[in-house]
């Protein structure tokens, strides 16, 4: 069986910039699983299997194209590791009651990941932001709700506060900056270092630089992030690090 984007293709590349998702996608939403299961189909991906999954979903709001009903199937494929020491970029993983991004091709009928093979969807809160407030364009709204699941979700969708930043970089452009400086404020403070560390290369003031010393001596964040802060301050020669 042959993946619906591989058709005659070389096998689908993964594709970190959500701009880029978008652009090779027909319909963008946001929506909440409610169920997947595995049907019998495997394809062949390069050296890789690959097995066919579909998942039901509930529609909340559409990014980009249009959907005929609030509930949509759609397939993806996830691959299956031939040996456990496989490496690759992240495969796609939908959970039940997890509300995301999705990116999609096709009509109502044939619905499948725009990219099938790999994890492109973006886990999202679990409330929709636009229940409480009129949609902005479409851009500017997705872009608001990656910024609205790092504060409703700091523990869990919070610790990749760094790279839901950059998307939202992707999408507003120099607008973002603005919006991750009020993250400097977050009660997290892992997620208050990963928008200093963000802003420090787009807008350094004072109080990131001042998060970024914090973080460096804050021995109940995590090492990493301790080790990343010191390094950073080093590299921006805002401090001598040796005094400290």
């Amino acid at each position: 069986m042959t993946i619906p984007a591989c058709a005659g293709e070389s096998p689908p590349a993964y594709l970190p910039s959500i701009q880029k998702r978008v652009e090779a996608s027909e319909i963008v939403c946001s929506a909440t699983i409610l169920q997947t299961y595995p049907t019998s189909n495997t394809a062949e991906v390069g050296v890789e299997l690959a097995a066919q999954w579909t998942a039901l979903a509930s529609v909340d709001h559409v990014f980009k194209g249009a959907v005929s009903s609030q509930i949509i199937h759609f397939d993806y494929y996830r691959l299956v590791p031939r040996s456990a020491d496989h490496f690759g970029p992240p495969t796609a993983y939908f959970e039940s009651g997890v509300r995301y991004a999705i990116f999609l091709k096709g009509g109502d009928s044939d619905l499948h990941a725009a990219i099938p093979l790999y994890g492109v969807e973006v886990k999202l809160s679990p409330e929709s932001l636009w229940q409480v407030q009129p949609s902005p364009s479409p851009l500017s709204a997705l872009a608001q709700e990656l910024l609205l699941a790092i504060q409703t979700a700091p523990t869990t969708i919070g610790r990749s506060a760094e790279q839901y930043f950059s998307w939202a970089e992707e999408l507003l452009g120099k607008k973002a900056v603005p919006l991750v400086q009020s993250f400097l404020k977050d009660a997290d403070p892992l997620v208050r270092y990963q928008a200093a560390w963000w802003l420090s290369f787009r807008d350094v003031n004072d109080p990131v630089v001042a998060i970024l010393v914090t973080t460096m001596h804050d021995q109940t964040i995590e090492a990493w992030a301790r080790s990343e802060a010191k390094r950073r301050l080093r590299d921006m020669r805002v401090i001598d690090i040796s005094e400290r």
